[in-house]
């Protein structure tokens, strides 16, 4: 059966899983602002964000992580690290909106493990104001001025990314679903995703690719989404379904289009804002009738 959610931590839930999709949605950019491989803007990151995790769980709890925790962590831990690795390099080999539509593709993954590894209840109604949502995501990033920047190399990272993301919500719900804490949970789980990442950084010569230019992205990087987002999705997993936080996620390539406009300097067609008008309408209802 499906454990029972309480009411008043749904509200918080679909909060900080909006928080998270907007800080997720800067991060395309942001790694396109840094400038340097993706496996070097993982590791390094990934070094930072897990300081950040072990701080704030020594700060909140007093302790530092068991080695029990440490096991239970392992398999998301190394999955999240591939994740990141791909999704950087892959940004970096493609264009920011084929990234984000790629990305957006998990809803196709999740609802349906959702219902039979979690039992969730698919919605029918949700699910199909999810698929208007996808619809108007289709518009605005079909629509996309053409750059040039897209491969098919960084589409294919892109695509194994967005299945290692899949696999680290499914994995990383199990231990929500348990009794370790959001904090103890990141703790965990950003130092083995650091050391998944290192042997990438160094067979691929990368590592020591850091530009004074590109330590402020890593910085934002890691406080805005390893440390802010990352948590809030881990939170909002106990009272929101999984197939429910894939379907919002829609929204995060729309906004990613709406960010490379202002801070890249990308255009915007009258069209794509008709679609992200329908993303978010979509989206608003999804939650609505969740």
């Amino acid at each position: 059966t499906t454990p029972v959610r309480p009411t008043s931590a749904r509200p918080l839930g679909f909060f900080a899983l909006g928080a998270a999709i907007v800080f997720f949605s800067l991060g395309s950019t942001i790694v396109k602002k840094a400038g340097i491989p993706g496996p070097a803007l993982a590791f390094w990151r990934m070094i930072l964000t897990s300081l950040l995790w072990t701080g704030i769980l020594y700060a909140t709890e007093r302790r530092f992580l068991t080695r029990a925790e440490l096991r239970r962590a392992l398999v998301p831990g190394i999955v999240f690290g591939l994740n990141i690795t791909a999704f950087f390099t892959g940004v970096t080999k493609t264009s920011v909106a084929n990234a984000e539509l790629i990305g957006s593709l998990t809803p196709l993954i999740l609802v349906p493990v959702g219902a039979i590894v979690f039992k969730e209840k698919i919605n029918v109604r949700a699910v199909s104001f999810g698929i208007v949502s996808l619809v108007g995501l289709c518009i605005v990033l079909f629509n996309a001025p053409t750059n040039g920047a897209a491969s098919w190399t960084g589409n294919i990272i892109v695509f194994g990314a967005m299945l290692l993301w899949s696999t680290y919500l499914v994995t990383s719900r199990r231990l929500r679903s348990g009794t370790m804490s959001v904090q103890a949970i990141m703790a965990a789980i950003m130092p083995i995703a650091s050391v998944t990442v290192l042997p990438i950084a160094i067979v691929t010569g990368t590592i020591a690719k850091v530009t004074v230019h590109a330590v402020p992205y890593i910085v934002l990087l890691a406080v805005m989404t390893g440390t802010f987002a990352h948590g809030l999705i881990v939170f909002a997993q106990k009272s929101v379904p999984i197939g429910t936080i894939s379907m919002m996620q829609v929204a995060q390539p729309a906004l990613a289009v709406l960010w490379a406009f202002l801070i890249l300097g990308q255009t915007i067609n009258p069209i794509q804002v008709l679609g992200m008008a329908l993303v978010m309408v979509g989206l608003a209802a999804v939650v609505t009738i969740t």
